[in-house]
């Protein structure tokens, strides 16, 4: 190539080593913006797949929470087959009386006293609690526990007294049973839910 100025080889020299420094810089200018760019796009691809992983961790957590969910109503509502009937304290308390008298009556036992107790607040059910005094042996009380135990409402024995009557005859005893059955309050479940719903 022919210039159209004289270059001697010295000053040849200085602009071929001029023009490889300026091939260098640029070159290494290039590499750093790739790298900088790979780096940025490596952030980005990483912040995606970690919200990709969260996304996908959330939906199985829901799936995970929806059959646990659905297992836990199927378990309560199995559960709330042994509650007493009527939606009424009133209503419920004489269905239990009922039911402990035919208990009571099937062991030979007759009750003397029977009368209902204010209904107990146990969130989204009412305790029902009823009280019954009768007369029997210890074996015949034992059999009347092991009963209201083993019965298809779910019972409780809340309080129980006992005394003697005779003392001659010890194996007789005077007993006063507070029994409680349960209930579901009206409207109050839609409540809970509700207020689960707006928490979560």
């Amino acid at each position: 190539m022919n210039l159209p100025f004289k270059v001697n080889e010295r000053e040849k020299k200085y602009l071929i080593y001029g023009a490889l420094v300026v091939v260098l810089i640029i070159g290494f200018n290039i590499i750093t913006w790739y790298s900088d760019k790979k780096n940025e796009i490596n952030e980005v691809t990483d912040a995606k797949l970690f919200m990709l992983e969260k996304q996908l961790g959330k939906i199985a957590e829901k799936g995970y929470l929806e059959k646990y969910s659905a297992a836990v109503r199927k378990e309560l509502e199995r559960q709330e087959r042994s509650l007493l009937r009527g939606e009424k304290p009133p209503v419920a308390a004489a269905a239990l009386q009922r039911t402990l008298k035919e208990m009571a009556s099937s062991l030979g036992i007759d009750v003397k006293v029977e009368r209902t107790v204010n209904p107990v607040d146990a969130e989204i059910y009412l305790g029902i609690p009823v009280e019954i005094g009768f007369k029997a042996t210890t074996d015949d009380l034992k059999s009347l526990l092991i009963k209201i135990k083993k019965a298809s409402y779910l019972l409780t024995v809340s309080e129980m007294k006992v005394r003697v009557t005779n003392i001659n005859n010890p194996r007789t005893i005077y007993t006063t049973l507070v029994v409680t059955g349960f209930i579901k309050k009206v409207g109050e479940e839609e409540k809970v839910m509700k207020e689960a719903k707006n928490a979560a």
